[in-house]
């Protein structure tokens, strides 16, 4: 017998007789009820998680079916299972493996990071969702505000703000225009109540996006838009501090450098 055959015939009747699956199935069940307890106990809108997870441990069932229903060692010929040995020998391997690549997918992708009741996910380290914060009081906008031009569209446009102090940091175009961040809180979306809201680009929500200010300190925070916030190419999963020169898209035209006075 080859090495492959040894490890099918273990796998059977392997551990004196019950079969080398009950490993696999151990596996497979360690990491699916990590999965779904960490989820649950982080509030994580992780459904596709825990749908793989349960689907890919279920793969091993057929094997445990085949272990009590056919005798491994001398199967009869005329059970229909015994055709079906070496696929169901295969999912049984796969049903012990994947739950537990399923489960280290999941740790990589959540690592530090939790959710709210609403269902949004922000780093555990904020302490409370940032997205549940009230909105900013509306101020009626100018009639002309000023815009930026960026072929082919002019997208942003910045009202001043008559309640709010500015900060030495800046949102700067292309073309050299920039436009100066407000202390503590800097509201940016295509709806003319943000601080900063942008025009021309229909891809960019009405509130699409904010940069807060602590001690010196900015953070951009993506408002739940449909066409993402990116930093530097990548696209924005929780709030993310921002560094001189960091390239922002707001939608899918609208491009800013952040820059701050402290290079």
């Amino acid at each position: 017998m080859n090495a492959t055959q040894n490890f099918f015939a273990w796998f059977y009747t392997g551990l004196s007789g019950l079969g080398g699956w009950l490993i696999f199935l151990l596996l497979a069940l360690a990491g699916m009820i990590w999965l779904l307890y960490d989820s649950s106990n982080r509030r994580l809108p992780a459904i596709g998680w825990r749908l793989g997870v349960i689907l890919t441990t279920a793969l091993i069932l057929p094997a445990i079916i085949y272990r009590f229903t056919v005798d491994p060692i001398n199967p009869s010929p005329t059970s229909p299972l015994v055709a079906y040995s070496e696929p169901i020998f295969y999912l049984g391997i796969l049903g012990g493996i994947l739950p537990l690549v399923l489960a280290v997918g999941y740790y990589v992708t959540y690592q530090g990071m939790v959710g709210c009741p609403q269902g949004h996910v922000y780093e555990a380290a904020l302490g409370q969702c940032p997205y549940d914060a009230p909105p900013p009081v509306p101020v009626m906008p100018q009639r002309d505000p000023e815009r930026i031009a960026r072929p082919p569209v002019e997208p942003v446009a910045v009202r001043p703000s008559i309640k709010k102090r500015h900060v030495h940091a800046w949102l700067v175009t292309d073309n050299g225009k920039d436009y100066q961040l407000c202390e503590h809180e800097t509201t940016i979306g295509r709806s003319q109540q943000n601080d900063i809201y942008l025009t021309g680009d229909p891809t960019v929500g009405r509130q699409h996006a904010k940069i807060v200010e602590q001690n010196g300190h900015f953070r951009l925070h993506d408002l739940g838009s449909k066409s993402f916030t990116r930093v530097n190419g990548h696209i924005l999963r929780g709030p993310e501090l921002l560094q001189p020169d960091d390239e922002i898209q707001f939608g899918d035209n609208t491009v800013v450098h952040f820059v701050t006075a402290h290079r």
